[in-house]
């Protein structure tokens, strides 16, 4: 009985802090879906922003942000697959990381000269 007590609690706090994310969907044309998801904690604030195909693939340019709103990442798709050229980017460098049909191809790192 103090097994299940245990359980219900549990089970009943994880629920509690649990937080739902916003997302908005916005359809562009017959093919794409843009698809833009809100920090959990601020639904104010986007958190990642991109294209689905009329397949429901990820297509085309997705970009993550941090909490202030600067870039993080820039990803390229093509039919759900990594695509091209994705910028990760840090606070002194940007890691270029190049896919062709959802393999690495190429990696590369550059560094931020802020004047």
């Amino acid at each position: 009985m103090k097994t299940l007590l245990k359980l219900v609690v549990l089970l009943f706090c994880v629920t509690t802090f649990a937080q739902e994310q916003k997302v908005d969907f916005k359809k562009i044309d017959n093919d794409l879906t843009k698809a833009t998801y809100y920090f959990a904690d601020n639904a104010n604030i986007v958190e990642r922003e991109g294209f689905f195909n009329k397949s429901g693939k990820l297509h085309g340019t997705w970009i993550n942000y941090d909490v202030n709103g600067s870039k993080t990442i820039i990803a390229n798709y093509k039919n759900g697959k990594k695509e091209g050229t994705w910028s990760f980017i840090k606070k002194d460098k940007v890691n270029l990381v190049t896919y062709k049909n959802n393999k690495v191809v190429n990696v590369e790192t550059k560094d931020i000269i802020i004047n």
